[in-house]
């Protein structure tokens, strides 16, 4: 399918839509903006974390937890995690 091909199919199908997904398209959109710009800016280089350090000295690298959902977390990672190499 042709760019102009997809924008008009694109936009047929926009202009059928009812306003609350309308609304989901939109944030859709901005989300995908977002992520390309987030993208685009350099990577921020670390210090690295030494051995012995105190977890109260890592923490200004954690961020915060807000969500219910923790114990979902902690099991999908103990299922997708791969083993260590050394």
């Amino acid at each position: 399918m042709t760019y102009p091909e997809l924008r008009q199919k694109i936009e047929q199908q926009l202009a059928q839509l009812p306003p609350e997904q309308l609304s989901l398209v939109s944030d859709f959109l901005d989300s995908l903006q977002s992520k390309s710009t987030m993208s685009q800016r350099p990577l921020r280089r670390l210090a690295p974390i030494k051995r012995g350090t105190k977890a109260g000295e890592l923490l200004k690298f954690a961020g915060t937890w807000q969500g219910n959902d923790l114990e979902d977390c902690l099991r999908l990672v103990k299922e997708t995690r791969s083993k260590a190499q050394f």
